[in-house]
Formats: C-alpha cells, structure tokens, sequence
C-alpha cells in the first residue's frame, strides 16, 4: 500500500484529509459547527485547497502554507487567531509528506495512515453501523420488508402499481392508508 509513484496525488490527498481530520483545532471547529452546519464540508473543500497549493507551488514552504491555513480558517471558520504553533506544525508535515512524495518516498503516508488514518476509518464504521442500528428495516403488514429512512415510498408506489379496487358493483373501495 502507498507505493505507486503514479498515484502520488492520490496518496498525497488522503494524508492532507488525515491529518486536518486529525487536527485538534479542525476536529473542535466540526464538532462546534464554527462555520456553521456544512463545517465538515468546509473541512474537505480545505483540505482541497491545501492540495491545490501546494501541488502547484514550486519550492512551497511551511510558512507560506501555514499562512493560508490561517486564512481560511479566518474567512471561513470564523476564527480570529490560534494562540498555538498547531497551524505551522500541520503546514510543515503537509509540505514534507509533500516533498517526500515527489521524491517517491511513502512512508511518511504510510505512518499517518497507522498512526491516524486507521483510527478515522475505524471511527467512521463505528458511525455507520450506529446509522443503521438507528434505523431498522421495518416490517409492515404484508410482510414487505421496507427501510424507515424511505418512509414507506416503496409500499406507495407498490399501491399506485396495483391500482384502485373496485368492487362487484362497479364502486372504488375506499381504503385507509397504510403507514
């Protein structure tokens, strides 16, 4: 894993997502909304930017990274400054792991991917399966096994199928709707 050269950016995208999901500053800024509710969103397209930067930048620095990282988080989180050298530490592992890929070195992903990427993933899963146990299949009267997220739009669309039931003298039965 993390050893073709020809998906440098790839492997690159997933350690800068790493390590800004694994940012304490970020991690607060989703968990309190601070960019309001699309923060996690905002998250990505920064992560993004970040790629972006300094894929493109040649000869990038820590300081010139850590300065956007700053305001981004000035203009879209709403955050007036970080008293902590956090934001340049995490603009100096995103321009190494950068430059180490270049050089087609890929073990400083790798050791972001043990030492955080797999607490992520594992942490989402958990998310997932807590998703589905709080929303069970429900089993309505005609034993139709139906998902309560869709809210039964498979049962009415099973009825408009079927069509109005008229009766022996020609009149539509009128029935309740099932929930």
């Amino acid at each position: 894993m993390f050893d073709d050269p020809s998906k440098r950016l790839t492997y690159f995208e997933y350690a800068v997502g790493v390590l800004l999901c694994s940012w304490p500053v970020m991690k607060q800024a989703v968990e309190e909304e601070w960019a309001d509710v699309d923060t996690a969103d905002k998250r990505d397209w920064m992560a993004g930017v970040l790629v972006d930067y300094i894929t493109v930048t040649s000869d990038v620095e820590a300081w010139d990274v850590e300065e956007l990282i700053l305001q981004v988080l000035q203009d879209e989180f709403n955050v007036g400054s970080i008293e902590d050298d956090s934001p340049y530490i995490l603009a100096q592992d995103l321009v190494n792991v950068w430059k180490a890929a270049c050089e087609d070195n890929y073990e400083p992903i790798r050791e972001i991917h043990e030492r955080l990427g797999k607490q992520l993933l594992e942490k989402e899963e958990g998310k997932e399966k807590t998703r589905e146990e709080s929303n069970p299949p429900v089993l309505v009267e005609d034993e139709t096994i139906v998902d309560a997220e869709d809210g039964g739009a498979a049962q009415n669309q099973q009825e408009k199928q079927q069509g109005p039931i008229v009766d022996d003298d020609g009149f539509t039965v009128v029935q309740k709707r099932r929930r």
